[in-house]
């Protein structure tokens, strides 16, 4: 039978808050894909109409554009649910108007058929770029982070080690997922910290293993925490 450990038993929670840069992962790995066809490849001839290649060219641009989105909203639950009904619908209209008019889908295709393309050193260099942005952001990381121990709270930030301390007596935590595609992804959300010698409550946004990180508080402070999502 498995007991729960005692607060002294277990090892102090360390919390960070990534930069959004985080979130351009999957376009950073579509990059590095991309690259790799193109330099296998190589780029089409100039009188050669809509190929494979150039659809790769699109899905790659796809992805930044929804990366982008990511960056600049929060979709929460019911906005995701949202979305995804009009897509349904939207390709559930043109099927049946294709049923009575056949022909949409293939105009939609040729109004899609944009020839673009990039060579390899184009991708790869792409990918260097969002790859030194995503150190900068780990060294940021390794300087400006919470660890939670079982009698107080100590914010680690700046480059010359500025230290701030809370007792956990006093603080009070909150768990919010804004954005399920952000947590789908990297299961990342934010936590919102409220501590009673102060007004103001401090978050900490885009937490990796946010659940995760939750529940170790959870064993560590003795407290469940309130979740929004």
């Amino acid at each position: 039978m498995s007991s729960t450990p005692a607060a002294g038993e277990l090892k102090p929670v360390i919390l960070r808050s990534w930069p959004k840069i985080v979130l351009m992962l999957p376009t950073m790995f579509m990059a590095i894909a991309c690259g790799i066809v193109m330099s296998i490849y190589g780029l089409p001839a100039s009188d050669v109409g809509f190929s494979s290649i150039h659809l790769i060219n699109l899905v790659f641009l796809l992805v930044l554009a929804i990366n982008l989105m990511l960056l600049l909203y929060d979709l929460s639950l019911r906005g995701f649910l949202i979305v995804a009904l009009s897509i349904i619908a939207l390709v559930l209209g043109l099927f049946l108007i294709n049923q009575s008019r056949p022909g949409v889908f293939e105009a939609i295709g040729g109004a899609l058929s944009v020839r673009v393309a990039a060579n390899s050193a184009f991708y790869f260099l792409f990918a260097v770029v969002l790859l030194v942005n995503l150190i900068i952001a780990w060294i940021i990381t390794r300087f400006h982070y919470w660890v939670v121990e079982h009698n107080e709270i100590i914010i680690h930030k700046g480059f010359m080690h500025e230290q701030e301390r809370h007792p956990t007596s006093t603080a009070r935590f909150t768990l919010e997922i804004d954005d399920v595609v952000e947590y789908a992804l990297f299961g990342s959300g934010k936590l919102v910290f409220t501590f009673s010698d102060e007004k103001r409550s401090r978050e900490l946004t885009t937490v990796l293993r946010i659940r995760s990180k939750a529940h170790q508080l959870d064993l560590l402070l003795g407290r469940m925490a309130v979740t929004r999502e």
